[in-house]
């Protein structure tokens, strides 16, 4: 029996994903049965639940005026290696 192991994420619709260095590692063909078994980590967090986290983080040592047009240049902030 050929065995791989790799951490996924259930998606939206239920299904699960198989990556394709996985399916390349298994010489796997479409259309062919394969044994899932599942396990969750016990102290496991979703990655939205980290999201949030950092979200709500991201205002505590915030000061006022320090962005000066922040709703327009938020894209230049976030995203660009200069900062203000």
């Amino acid at each position: 029996m050929r065995h791989a192991e790799y951490t996924g994420e259930v998606l939206e619709d239920g299904h699960l994903s198989l990556p394709e260095a996985v399916r390349k590692q298994l010489n796997l063909q479409p259309a062919e049965l394969v044994q899932v078994v599942i396990s969750v980590p016990e102290n496991r967090k979703t990655a939205a639940e980290d999201a949030w986290n950092l979200f709500r983080a991201m205002g505590q040592n915030a000061v006022s005026g320090r962005l000066k047009n922040a709703s327009t240049e938020h894209d230049r902030y976030l995203y660009s290696s200069e900062r203000p």
